[in-house]
């Protein structure tokens, strides 16, 4: 054998060996992935009732009025006129006009949720114009190691839609729960590209802001969408769910499975007091 033809054997070897430990870590993560979902939902499931325990206020994170943007964007979105994704809303969507009597909007900083044992912090995210072989399309700017807050949805103190989003796999994870709570084996079938589950049905969500004051909601739907190989008709009607709405609704976006983004899931919530 030639020295030439050793290095090569040598060289496949380590190409080898390294493809195999990517492999062996890719299995482990998802491996571990599994066990949290299973765990999480085996909790969710065993509680007769939702948890009403929240932790300590003093865990609320410091947050400024110019809290900044990632700088990191979204994956791939759709036109301007449709719902970016991941979140999967317009940005240049016609809000409704704010209540006359609101001078300074209430935004949230933090958001708990008791029964998956999430909180974090939100920021204010805006959106990009980026430019594709189909056009100009919007790209919302996802926050890291936050969950943002859409600057054109509703505030804590104003009716309409108030549009949080946030990672699930990357840059924090912090909506990584919601993705790991999604209950494949329970879900109920809608369309072809909708699936529902109950499995957080009635459990609560707490916004704060920057004061500390708690604004209370209770999650009324749990939604999983296709998003990904669908046609541009189908990701213009998942975008609906971030369109500004005339009663209070809470809506959180993030992506699933936890180890890719091929679907959206939505959790909707109402005030817990009219």
């Amino acid at each position: 054998m030639t020295s030439a033809n050793r290095v090569r054997r040598f060289l496949g070897n380590i190409l080898i060996v390294l493809g195999l430990v990517v492999l062996l870590a890719g299995c482990s993560i998802f491996v571990r992935q599994q066990v949290a979902g299973q765990q999480l939902r085996a909790e969710l499931e065993s509680q007769e009732t939702p948890t009403s325990a929240l932790p300590e206020p003093s865990a609320t994170p410091p947050v400024t009025a110019a809290s900044p943007l990632a700088t990191t964007a979204a994956e791939v979105t759709p036109p301007p006129t449709a719902a970016p994704v991941s979140p999967t809303a317009s940005p240049t969507a016609t809000m409704l006009p704010a209540p006359a009597a609101v001078a300074t909007p209430d935004l949230p900083v933090r958001i708990v949720i008791p029964d998956l044992k999430l909180d974090g912090q939100v920021v204010e995210m805006g959106w990009t114009i980026v430019n594709t072989a189909a056009g100009p399309q919007s790209e919302w700017v996802i926050p890291k190691n936050a969950a943002g807050h859409h600057i054109n949805s509703a505030a804590l103190n104003e009716v309409g839609n108030i549009v949080i989003s946030g990672h699930n796999n990357i840059e924090g994870k912090v909506f990584e729960a919601i993705s790991l709570a999604w209950d494949e084996r329970s879900k109920t079938v809608v369309d072809p590209f909708t699936d529902r589950s109950d499995i957080l049905k009635g459990r609560k969500i707490h916004l704060y802001n920057a004061a500390g004051k708690s604004f209370e909601y209770v999650i009324t739907d749990f939604i999983r969408l296709k998003d990904s190989g669908v046609p541009l008709e189908q990701r213009l009607k998942n975008g609906r769910y971030m369109d500004p709405s005339p009663e209070r609704i809470l809506t959180l976006v993030t992506c699933w499975p936890p180890w890719s983004n091929t679907h959206r899931l939505i959790v909707r919530a109402r005030p817990a007091q009219p």
